[in-house]
């Protein structure tokens, strides 16, 4: 190559290399504190489960373990005697205690990017009736609400320690202890999606 075709050739080649070393210099900008704020969220929500299953296992230790085979009796007032506990050491918990502003977040993008990946007939665009139950932390939440949450869903969530499970009321996701039988907290309109 020779003159003006040449330069021409050259200044394109380095304005694509500075364009897209820009671009990457932009992306790994934008990723970085992204990728600290999620992780940081997901720190987050991973020690205020564990702090909550440790509270309930608290309680929990002078009795019998939970087996559906034991007596209904006993097994109920055993359930009401260690929701009415951890009712009491978390009176002043109150809704989305666990699920803060940056956990929210990161839950509702997880939530977002799975059912856009997934198609999960019925999870979304349901109306829901958000009247019919009121949500309470460490309060029973009716049965006939709760239902449980799609696998492909339930697979990009994070873990949960025993006798933990996610469910979903409403377009609320929550967060519920089967052996006590009551409401952990809740992400209200985790399926709203924009």
């Amino acid at each position: 190559m020779q003159g003006p075709s040449a330069t021409g050739f050259i200044v394109g080649a380095l304005a694509c290399a500075w364009l897209l070393g820009g671009w990457a210099g932009a992306a790994s900008r934008d990723q970085g504190p992204e990728a600290l704020d999620r992780a940081a969220a997901l720190r987050t929500f991973t020690e205020k489960v564990e702090r909550y299953a440790s509270l309930r296992a608290r309680y929990e230790a002078p009795f019998p373990s939970f087996d559906v085979r034991r007596d209904p009796w006993s097994l109920r007032l055993q359930r009401a005697y260690l929701a009415s506990a951890i009712r009491t050491a978390r009176r002043q918990v109150r809704l989305e205690d666990i699920f803060t502003e940056p956990v929210a977040r990161m839950f509702r993008e997880d939530i977002g990017v799975a059912v856009y990946e997934v198609d999960m007939e019925g999870l979304v665009g349901e109306d829901f009736d958000v009247a019919l139950v009121d949500l309470a932390v460490s309060e029973p939440v009716p049965l006939w609400a709760m239902r449980p949450v799609p696998d492909a869903l339930l697979e990009r969530l994070p873990p949960l320690p025993g006798a933990m499970e996610y469910r979903l009321v409403a377009d609320a996701l929550i967060l519920w202890d089967t052996h006590a039988e009551i409401l952990i907290d809740a992400l209200p309109r985790a399926l709203v999606i924009p």
